[in-house]
């Protein structure tokens, strides 16, 4: 006990307060009186005077209900002040203390009594343990600590000034400011000062623990865990409090209104079946009151809850206030929505089938692929069902696909690009509480077309982008996952929205691009390339009569003729000569470009020599189109140290050349060039090590000795990885070492292993579909890949093709190397 200690008595009258009232050393509390004699009256009953105005003042136990059990053993020695200018009792608290044992103290007044009236307390002062070598040796972290404490205190204290008359504190801010780090006591008093201030939900159990800790630094990190736990709720009550009018907002502060209140004006609009709005004087309101009451009956409580508290917001704004439309907007919203309507579905899926070919030439498996789908759907159409992705290059109709799908169905069709959404919202839309919230881009559509179950088309799902601002594929989640969309979360809606009735379809390039649990949620269906065959039919049901109409020729009753009535030549030549890509997209601009060059030509003719038949002859295309952009002569030309292979691309499958020269000594013994990626370079240093190896068999090593290989793959400024080129790479360094030619017209494409194996590839009709287009006549593949020529080639393909399926890269070379 310090000096200032022993002058205090060691047995004191105990005073039990409110969590609300408690005392803390080094603040204090007013106790507010009627008049000074009732606070002496006060005072005497428990034995005070002011010659001994020493306390301890204790919090009760809620969890007791008999006293002395029901005080707290540790409480505050505190010193009692009388103002009787203002009529209140100053309690001032001083030390922490432990109450040892109890005395009861009897009123000796008429009538007696068993009860004791007041207690008097044996105490003990508490002091915290000896923290100064934490101090020394963590003072990054204590001074880290007591920063992010004093920055989120401020800005309660900005916070809750908005929904309090807060005008004394007992702390001065700008001491807080300027804190020492390094002194105990200054810091010891910011966290009772700090404590004090928290609101009085904070309840006893939690401030006795404070008073309990004997330990300084324990105090300052339960500090920090309250602090931020009431500025988060300070920050929601705000959210709120600045959504009312300011008319609520002065009721709210004088604590005219409450949350009970709230209920009670919910429960009396959906009491009122005309929901308390007149028709004459609240027209608007009246209209969406009878809306409300047609739904009502279909609507889940959640929703039902969020539509009543809409109206009940706009009954205490009048129209001139901002607030007012902002509810409006979202009551119009919550009713659009829950208001759509079922459209029926066509559940004959051989008339789907049959839609689906007249509209799609080939396909055969993707649509066989949709068809199991789509009867499954319609068998069960609560199911819970994978989600379809269609995987392909640019230009071979995925979205045309679902615009296909919708029709066969009967259903709406919309689609959304995600190409480039980096934004969460985009997705699950804006919190209300922000400027110009509005609803994501899923919910925004279902308002829009008014229907339940649309067929919504999500385009480019593997070019999605994340920042700051969320992840869109994680917030897809939800929208896709069979699991979780019949309750789906929009931020603005408020309330969960039922999404498993709508139809959601997915494009993408490439598949490796998707986010992996996205990924899981998808039934892949990968749309491969057409062949040329696939291509002049497109052409000539679909692609020729859509641009004859876009460029108003149809309408001026204009006719395409061909020789022998037969299209199939000169549209083939446009492919093979204009065009050099999977799908359709590019066939279709260069019969726009000759219809539109035609059209122009038709305009400028008089009258009566317009023409309303053209003949289309391979004369005219050349001299619409220009000469033709694409020659396959080159294939047919290889030089020695050059081989041929087959890359896939997210465009569809291409033809690589693979050179390789043997040069002078430059310092390394292996040169790569050609924006070669890793997986690329390292198939070509294992290529490297085949070579050597036959090589040393034929006793040739010396060809290499002091030579710099370098293997260079043209149109350098295109990037290029992945590990098929192994087996082309090997077939040109072998060229190139024995000096002979690769046979022409012949093509590879295999992973190459040390041990010489030939192994599995993919994207194998892709590359097989490059090959046939640039002239190639034979294909050297891995045997596991046979089963893929087997089912995803064409016959029309296969019978212009020879195919040569190797295990070992010694079964190529007799034919690669022919001559050899």
């Amino acid at each position: 006990m310090n000096r200032k200690e022993r002058s205090i008595p060691t047995e004191l009258p105990v005073i039990c307060l409110d969590a609300s009232l408690m005392v803390f050393p080094g603040l204090y509390t007013r106790l507010y009186g009627q008049d000074p004699k009732t606070i002496l009256d006060f005072m005497n009953n428990f034995g005070i005077t002011t010659e001994l105005p020493w306390v301890i003042t204790v919090m009760s136990n809620p969890k007791e209900e008999n006293f002395p059990d029901k005080f707290y053993r540790t409480g505050v020695v505190s010193k009692i002040e009388v103002d009787t200018e203002n009529g209140s009792m100053i309690i001032r608290g001083l030390y922490r203390a432990q109450i040892l044992d109890f005395k009861s103290v009897y009123l000796d007044v008429e009538g007696g009594g068993d009860n004791p009236s007041h207690y008097l307390a044996t105490i003990k002062y508490l002091h915290d343990e000896n923290c100064d070598e934490y101090f020394v040796n963590s003072e990054v972290a204590i001074r880290g600590s007591l920063f992010v404490i004093r920055k989120v205190f401020l800005q309660y204290l900005k916070e809750i000034r908005e929904v309090c008359d807060i005008t004394n504190l007992a702390i001065n801010v700008s001491n807080i400011k300027k804190l020492d780090y390094k002194d105990k006591d200054a810091i010891d008093e910011l966290v009772w000062a700090i404590l004090y201030h928290m609101p009085s939900e904070v309840m006893s159990q939690e401030r006795q623990v404070f008073l309990e800790s004997d330990n300084l630094i324990e105090r300052v990190e339960l500090l920090g865990k309250l602090v931020d736990k009431h500025l988060r709720i300070a920050l929601f009550a705000n959210e709120h409090f600045r959504s009312l009018s300011e008319k609520s907002r002065t009721k709210l502060l004088r604590g005219d209104i409450d949350q009970p209140q709230n209920n009670k004006a919910d429960e009396s609009v959906e009491k009122d079946d005309q929901g308390g709005f007149d028709a004459k004087t609240e027209p608007e309101l009246f209209e969406r009151w009878e809306r409300y009451k047609k739904i009502r009956d279909t609507l889940d409580p959640e929703a039902q809850e969020a539509i009543l508290e809409d109206f009940a917001r706009i009954r205490g704004n009048h129209s001139g206030q901002s607030e007012f439309e902002l509810f409006l907007n979202h009551l119009d919203c919550l009713l659009d929505i829950y208001s759509a309507v079922t459209t029926p579905q066509e559940k004959d899926i051989s008339k789907v089938e049959k839609i689906l070919d007249e509209s799609h030439f080939g396909l055969e498996d993707v649509k066989s692929e949709i068809y199991n789908h789509l009867a499954v759907k319609t068998l069960n159409p609560t199911g819970k069902a994978p989600i379809l992705c269609f995987v392909g290059p640019p230009g071979v109709g995925k979205t045309s696909i679902g615009k296909s799908i919708a029709e066969a169905l009967g259903l709406k069709f919309t689609r959304k690009s995600l190409g480039g959404v980096r934004d969460e919202a985009d997705i699950r839309g804006h919190r209300q509480t922000y400027i110009g919230a509005i609803p994501g881009q899923i919910i925004q559509e279902i308002r829009r077309m008014g229907v339940k179950n649309p067929v919504f088309m999500l385009d480019e799902i593997d070019k999605l982008n994340n920042d700051f601002r969320g992840d869109p594929s994680s917030a897809l989640l939800e929208v896709l996952d069979p699991e979780q969309n019949h309750s789906f979360q929009d931020h603005y809606v408020g309330a969960p929205y039922d999404l498993s009735g709508v139809l959601f379809l997915c494009t993408a390039n490439t598949e490796s691009s998707i986010q992996p649990a996205l990924h899981d949620r998808m039934n892949v269906v990968h749309v491969s390339g057409y062949t040329e065959l696939e291509k002049v039919q497109i052409a000539k049901k679909f692609l020729i009569p859509k641009q004859l109409a876009e460029v108003g020729l149809s309408s001026k009753g204009v006719k395409l003729c061909w020789p022998d009535n037969n299209p199939d030549p000169i549209i083939s030549k446009i492919i093979s000569g204009y065009t050099r890509e999977a799908g359709v997209r590019e066939l279709e601009r260069q019969i726009h470009k000759a219809l539109s060059i035609w059209a122009r030509q038709y305009l400028k003719e008089d009258d009566d020599k317009k023409s309303t038949e053209i003949l289309i002859t391979e004369e005219l295309v050349e001299k619409l189109l220009g000469a033709p952009k694409w020659t396959h002569e080159r294939a047919n030309v290889t030089e020695i140290g050059e081989a041929i292979g087959l890359a896939w691309t997210p465009v569809g499958g291409d033809i690589l050349y693979i050179q390789a020269a043997l040069l002078p000594f430059t310092g390394k013994m292996l040169s790569l060039t050609g924006s070669q990626g890793k997986v690329m370079i390292e198939a070509c240093k294992v290529a490297m090590s085949r070579l050597r190896i036959y090589l040393e068999r034929a006793g040739k090593t010396s060809l290499i000795k002091n030579k710099t290989v370098h293997i260079h793959i043209p149109q350098g400024a295109v990037p290029k990885d992945g590990p098929s080129a192994g087996i082309t790479t090997f077939c040109a360094l072998y060229s190139e070492a024995f000096g002979l030619k690769v046979k022409p017209l012949i093509t590879m494409t295999g992973e190459l292993t040390l041990k010489g194996m030939v192994t599995r590839v993919g994207g194998i009709k892709e590359k097989i579909l490059a090959a046939h287009r640039d002239g190639i006549r034979e294909v050297i593949l891995p045997a596991s890949n046979k089963r893929d020529v087997d089912k995803d080639i064409p016959e029309e393909i296969k019978k212009d093709l020879k195919f040569y399926f190797i295990t070992h890269d010694e079964e190529a070379l007799p034919i690669v190397f022919p001559e050899n």
